[in-house]
């Protein structure tokens, strides 16, 4: 690889993990990268999920500093990510997932028009206890076995499904939604390492490199909270979504 590429393979590592710490959605800004530096679908999706788990170690331990997230909650999630994203991992190994993706932009772009035309979306909290249990299992196998099977967005689906299933704040159901991706990344991580299916020589670094976005993303999410997140996660939606737009269109 050039040293030119990696350089700027590990600036946008940097972006990625505050990105995924925040509002989630690093995965589809490594993905492409990765796969434009060369790297194969396999590998640079097993290296995506070291490189993410680094982030989202060091994310979630901050998070969990910080008091604001259930933690009886967060841990039945965090194992039930790691169990399902094993049987994703395992799906995603023996089959062509790149058709996958196109379906998690979709995704993306409602949940981008959604959040834009619903200015409230998160603002105000009305947590509903008795869902919160519940919404945690549901996301922990559903979205466990995507975050194994490709894992792109998985961080942006998860916020939304704390915020309008049990009435969470951006900033909690951030802070909740990283501890449970963390779970699916371990899991899915372990897979891909296994199958060596995971390119050390760029995983580490860029590893390295996540690990400071994600270090520095808890702080401003705590401290700002919904005024950074909205803002934050339709800017970075929407440039998603054009990207992945423009290279299916050429």
């Amino acid at each position: 690889m050039e040293t030119e590429v990696f350089f700027l393979l590990m600036l946008l590592g940097v972006f990625a993990g505050f990105v995924d710490s925040a509002v989630g959605g690093g995965g589809l800004l490594r993905l492409p990268a990765m796969l434009s530096a060369g790297i194969p679908p396999h590998v640079a999706l097993g290296t995506n999920k070291l490189a993410s788990a680094a982030a989202a170690a060091i994310a979630s331990a901050k998070y969990l500093q910080s008091e604001i997230v259930p933690r009886k909650a967060a841990f039945i999630g965090w194992i039930l990510m790691i169990i399902f994203s094993v049987a994703g991992t395992v799906v995603v190994l023996s089959i062509n997932a790149d058709m996958l993706l196109g379906i998690v932009v979709l995704v993306l772009t409602v949940l981008f028009f959604y959040v834009l035309f619903n200015p409230q979306f998160g603002k105000e909290e009305e947590i509903k206890d008795e869902r919160v249990i519940p919404v945690t299992v549901g996301m922990g196998a559903g979205l466990g076995f995507y975050e194994g099977f490709l894992g792109p967005g998985t961080g942006s689906m998860l916020m939304a499904g704390y915020i309008k299933g049990a009435g969470f704040g951006m900033d909690r159901a951030a802070a909740t939604g990283r501890i449970l991706n963390f779970g699916g990344n371990i899991g899915s991580m372990a897979m891909f390492a296994l199958a060596a299916s995971i390119d050390y020589g760029v995983a580490i670094p860029f590893a390295i490199a996540n690990m400071i976005g994600g270090y520095l993303a808890p702080g401003y999410v705590l401290k700002y909270g919904y005024s950074l997140l909205r803002p934050m996660f339709l800017i970075v939606a929407a440039i998603m979504i054009s990207v992945q737009v423009f290279s299916f269109l050429s």
